[in-house]
């Protein structure tokens, strides 16, 4: 951090440092500034931090995704620590090609369903349902779920294997 603007807060009112303090938390819950940070981290991703303790970054994995919160565990001392995104060095050189999550299937890749099959899916408010196809298109597979109809994509669905 800059000397100059040290020895500027040391001489600061208290009032000043004050609404200087409130401001800089505003700033670091701002939720853009938040998803900037977010969108470069995954569970397991090695990144650097901010050690407060020895005034250096520090490496670290990510254990935990919170709202405002990321808790992740000190590579050198083995602790568990919960910091704002705020103290995570974020960009896309963090991430790795043995660190980055799975990728999606291309639709070539996709397994081929057939009439009968049945399949799961989980829908936009997380619940799970399992079915039967009973139609099929290009783009949509029609299922029959506990009495009710429903069109999905094939690249939404799973196929159920019954033993």
């Amino acid at each position: 951090m800059d000397n100059r603007l040290l020895d500027a807060l040391r001489n600061a009112p208290s009032l000043d440092l004050y609404e200087l303090s409130l401001a800089i938390g505003q700033m670091l819950t701002d939720p853009q500034r938040i998803l900037d940070v977010r969108r470069h981290l995954h569970l397991g991703a090695q990144v650097m931090y901010f050690d407060h303790r020895r005034g250096t970054l520090a490496p670290g994995r990510v254990l935990q995704l919170l709202p405002t919160q990321v808790t992740l565990q000190d590579d050198i001392t083995r602790t568990q620590w919960t910091l704002p995104y705020a103290a995570i060095v974020a960009g896309p050189a963090q991430s790795t090609e043995q660190d980055a999550p799975p990728v999606r299937p291309r639709p070539s890749d996709m397994p081929v369903f057939k009439l009968g099959d049945t399949v799961s899916f989980t829908d936009k408010h997380l619940r799970e349902h399992v079915g039967t196809i009973v139609r099929m298109n290009t783009k949509t597979c029609s299922l029959l779920c506990d009495g009710e109809q429903w069109r999905v994509s094939p690249a939404l669905l799973r196929k159920i294997i019954d033993l």
